[in-house]
């Protein structure tokens, strides 16, 4: 009777710890709910078309290298966003928050505020970064330059 029931146990053990996701599973899980990767792309993406708009370029040809240098670059830095957030991201948020904050955070991301705010940061930040470039730059670069 005694092994039937240590069999018994040992089995809900072994079934339960199967499907027990672990704490790092479960932060990528979270930036998987917080779009983290595409929120990423879209920024960097905003920042591109930013860049192509201010500047001036002489002739179409050079237009059309600079786009595909562009293109290039945004490879790279989604190739590096993605390591960022699998290995490195992980890491930081295993080291600052519990198991149980990360199940909190994923509970707020699912629901419908944390939606909206995963699919407003974009262009909330793009706005951002025109008020700083607007309003702060010419500050930013007196002070460094002496001049406007």
């Amino acid at each position: 009777m005694k092994k039937g029931i240590l069999a018994i146990v040992f089995c809900i053990f072994v079934v339960s710890n199967g499907f027990a996701q672990t704490k790092q599973e479960s932060i990528k899980q979270l930036f998987h709910i917080m779009k983290a990767d595409s929120m990423t792309e879209k920024m960097i993406s905003s920042i591109v078309t930013s860049s192509l708009s201010q500047m001036q370029l002489k002739d179409s040809v050079s237009q059309v290298l600079f786009k595909e240098k562009m293109n290039s670059l945004m490879l790279v830095v989604k190739d590096i966003t993605n390591r960022m957030l699998n290995e490195d991201m992980v890491v930081l948020y295993d080291k600052y928050f519990s198991q149980d904050e990360i199940n909190d955070f994923i509970h707020f991301y699912k629901s419908p505020s944390g939606q909206k705010l995963t699919n407003l940061t974009p262009d909330i930040t793009k706005e951002l970064m025109t008020v700083m470039v607007q309003k702060y730059l010419p500050e930013i670069t007196k002070a460094t330059t002496g001049k406007i």
